[in-house]
């Protein structure tokens, strides 16, 4: 059992016989999380159907102190942008000194490489890895260069507040569906005399 879980008894427990409560109640606390449902509607991309569909909302938040926020944080975007292990670490250091520059306000940051690490932070890895890292941000539209050693940051990556949300959309992949259901309904239309015959040759047409 999870910490902060209550344990449920189930031939005492409260019951609501006459109303579902999730109608009523949508944020939840789970061990530290604070977990909140909902369902709203939005209205589909083709301006011919004008077609309006339910979709269901969990937003899940938790609360990290900064130095695991930004490793958290770069996992997300790790995952989103798929990147190599090597440049997920160029983006930990990256926005690691971009949240202690403060002051700086162009949308830039400055990484020079000397004495085995970067702006005087030691790391253990070499120049070669570290650059690999940088190309690699750049290719996948994270960092542009400005100037040798500065690089122009993309500010829905590099922020400085202290909230982040990662959507992520999931929808049922349409032309599977209705692939499914013109064989069934070829698998309905089939005679039922003993012949077989195989069912690509009716879908395929």
């Amino acid at each position: 059992m999870g910490i902060g879980m209550k344990e449920v008894n189930l031939r005492q427990g409260r019951y609501s016989p006459f109303e579902n409560p999730f109608l009523n109640e949508s944020e939840f606390c789970i061990d530290n999380q604070i977990i909140k449902t909902s369902i709203t509607q939005q209205k589909s991309v083709d301006p011919n159907t004008d077609e309006t569909t339910n979709i269901s909302t969990i937003l899940i938040t938790e609360k990290e102190d900064e130095k695991d926020f930004i490793k958290i944080f770069a996992a997300g975007v790790q995952a989103i942008f798929s990147l190599s292990r090597t440049a997920y670490r160029a983006l930990i250091l990256a926005l690691q000194i971009y949240h202690t520059n403060q002051g700086n306000h162009d949308g830039s940051i400055t990484l020079i490489w000397y004495d085995g690490g970067v702006n005087g932070q030691k790391l253990d890895m070499t120049d070669r890895t570290f650059y690999m890292g940088i190309k690699e941000l750049i290719n996948k539209k994270i960092l542009q260069p400005k100037l040798p050693n500065q690089y122009w940051i993309n500010p829905a990556i590099f922020f400085k507040g202290e909230k982040i949300v990662f959507i992520k959309e999931y929808q049922i992949n349409s032309s599977s569906t209705k692939t499914k259901k013109k064989i069934n309904q070829v698998k309905q239309d089939l005679p039922d005399d003993g012949y077989q015959t195989d069912i690509e040759d009716f879908t395929s047409k």
